[in-house]
């Protein structure tokens, strides 16, 4: 005859896991590491985007790369933006003609392929990462953070420890002095 299972009050008593119950997440949480040799601003996008992903339970270490990936990206969009907006959408540039004559010519700023290009693959990185309208909820979220224990501080080395009596010395009353 099979074992009665446990209650969940039993289980939370002992400290184990249920084993016939499914969790939400196998997903752990955790922060990746910020990434080194990027600018102020990659490292002010990746933290921003480590914060909404926080928020939203769906951050795990093994998200470090893509999210480094797009702040470099970030990064690279705005350099691109600012140089468009020095320059405009539409610049001149001289360039030589088949008799070897230098003609003035038209064309779309070169960095604006940079920032076109930056901006669909940052939204395919936002779109991985569940950070878009349409896949918000396809995302899967990570375990919830365990409650504090209320009785954690009493486990602690920090906790003040209860007086211990000291032991007063009893004489040893199985020696018996005989005269």
């Amino acid at each position: 005859m099979p074992r009665e299972r446990k209650g969940l009050d039993e289980h939370n008593l002992s400290g184990t896991k249920p084993q016939w119950t499914f969790p939400d997440s196998d997903v752990t949480a955790g922060r990746p590491k910020y990434p080194r040799g990027i600018s102020g601003e990659a490292k002010s996008a990746f933290k921003r985007l480590v914060r909404m992903l926080e928020q939203r339970r769906a951050l795990t270490p093994g998200d470090q790369e893509i999210l480094r990936l797009y702040a470099v990206l970030f990064d690279r969009h705005e350099r691109a933006l600012k140089k468009i907006a020095e320059n405009g959408d539409v610049c001149t540039y001289t360039r030589l003609n088949n008799k070897s004559e230098e003609v003035m010519v038209e064309k779309p700023n070169s960095y604006l392929k940079i920032a076109e290009t930056c901006e669909s693959k940052m939204l395919a990185y936002l779109v991985q990462l569940g950070l878009t309208p349409g896949t918000r909820g396809k995302i899967k979220q990570t375990e919830k953070p365990a409650a504090p224990d209320p009785e954690a501080h009493l486990l602690s080395r920090r906790a003040p420890q209860p007086a211990i009596e000291e032991e007063i010395p009893l004489p040893d009353e199985t020696k018996v002095q005989v005269q």
